[in-house]
């Protein structure tokens, strides 16, 4: 019983001081980005190079918990674009796909007066609302089809930079790499996955101190 109650106490403790200055926020952000594909056929060679990629965007909410010592936790929802273009033996191919993200990690903030540098690292879901592709003039819902896996998982890494503009509002300006893992090809022997590059703009209002 001694044992368990010194556990106990240790972890209110430790509870206790990484949270007793802990900041809470909520985000709004919006993101330019650059998407293409990684492909790999079904002779297991990559056909990267064959995809070019298209500018896109997305959008999203989200809240921040950063404790005193710089730990960050980051939770958000959002929409993204996706896809890519290809010409094939003189056929034009593109993609357009929007997915709902889920996003969910963490981080390490280096905390400043006023420009305050950070990292982290979020997992994703994301689920594809509406997905077509196009072959020169004609178009083909892949959603009605089917012909995708909906469901997309992966990671994004995001350094970035965040401004204090007052005690409540603060902006931030973050580089973003999404690396999907997921198969979106539903044939097991070929594999596409998902990859962009982005540049996020947002800000941050406190509802704690």
């Amino acid at each position: 019983m001694k044992n368990a109650k010194i556990i106990w106490l240790l972890i209110g403790f430790i509870t206790y001081v990484t949270t007793a200055n802990a900041q809470s926020s909520l985000t709004i952000e919006a993101s330019q980005l650059y998407t293409s594909f990684k492909f790999t056929d079904t002779q297991g060679e990559k056909q990267n190079k064959e995809y070019s990629g298209i500018l896109t965007g997305a959008y999203g909410i989200g809240y921040r918990f950063i404790t005193e010592k710089g730990i960050m936790l980051r939770a958000g929802i959002g929409m993204r674009k996706a896809g890519a273009t290809m010409v094939y033996d003189d056929i034009n191919y593109s993609w357009d796909l929007q997915y709902a993200d889920v996003k969910l990690g963490g981080g390490y903030i280096l905390k400043k007066e006023r420009i305050s540098p950070y990292f982290n690292v979020l997992g994703f879901y994301s689920y594809m609302l509406r997905g077509f592709q196009s072959l020169n003039n004609q178009e083909f819902n892949l959603t009605d089809s089917k012909s995708l896996n909906e469901m997309d998982l992966g990671v994004v890494f995001s350094p970035g930079v965040q401004f204090k503009l007052s005690d409540a509002v603060s902006s931030f300006l973050e580089f973003n790499y999404i690396m999907g893992l997921q198969n979106i090809e539903k044939d097991d022997e070929q594999k596409a996955t998902n990859i962009a590059y982005g540049l996020t703009l947002g800000l941050s209002f406190s509802i704690t101190k």
